[in-house]
């Protein structure tokens, strides 16, 4: 969770406050040295409105259950990313990935189970990627990588070593845990988000049987 909406407060208070003191020093004689306990107590408020505003801005953003960014983000954020992608005439991949036989992991084991495996494949996920790149969880147990400056055989690299991140997974949670993954190109396949992933998800459907 981010302190933008605290930080934010407490400069804007810290900045009136210093504002009002230096007006009733020169107009009313106050003494600079007083406790400015007025000050003091807006700041508390200010940072308890701010952490409020952090954490709303948090769970609108991310996904509650894994921590990963949401679906109303990155609709939110991805024109931004094709912008970016067209000065620059760079591509642009997105690959969409689901957990393999994830109903019956969840109606065999329990869904306290299948949280588990979703919140594992998303640390792996996060830990995998580069530090341009955007995880989220879509929806169920799909899940985007969102990756600029990257092709298909950009993907394949980060694919390959989730494959073996999924192996040390499924023997920590005893559970044969896989993935199916499709992977479409900005602008190459398609020039708008509902079009790449629609191409990603042909594509992860029809490799479905040759899961990682």
């Amino acid at each position: 969770m981010g302190y933008r909406g605290r930080i934010t407060g407490l400069l804007l208070i810290v900045g009136l406050v210093f504002i009002i003191r230096i007006w009733a020093y020169y107009s009313l004689n106050y003494p600079l040295t007083a406790p400015p306990l007025v000050g003091i107590v807006c700041l508390f408020i200010v940072w308890f409105l701010g952490k409020q505003y952090d954490k709303e801005k948090y769970y609108a953003e991310r996904d509650a259950l894994t921590g990963l960014y949401n679906r109303r983000f990155i609709d939110n954020v991805f024109p931004m990313f094709l912008a970016q992608m067209d000065r620059r005439n760079a591509k642009l991949s997105i690959t969409i990935l689901d957990c393999d036989n994830f109903k019956a992991i969840n109606d065999h084991f329990g869904h306290k189970k299948g949280d588990l495996v979703l919140k594992g494949l998303s640390t792996i996920l996060s830990a995998g990627i580069r530090k341009s790149d955007i995880a989220v969880r879509w929806g169920g147990d799909e899940f985007l990588i969102i990756a600029p400056y990257a092709d298909k055989k950009d993907m394949g690299v980060i694919l390959t070593r989730l494959k073996n991140e999924l192996q040390e997974l499924s023997k920590r949670l005893q559970i044969e845990i896989s993935v199916s993954a499709g992977v479409a190109v900005y602008p190459d396949d398609a020039k708008n988000l509902d079009d790449l992933i629609t191409l990603a998800d042909i594509a992860m459907y029809s490799l479905k049987n040759h899961a990682l």
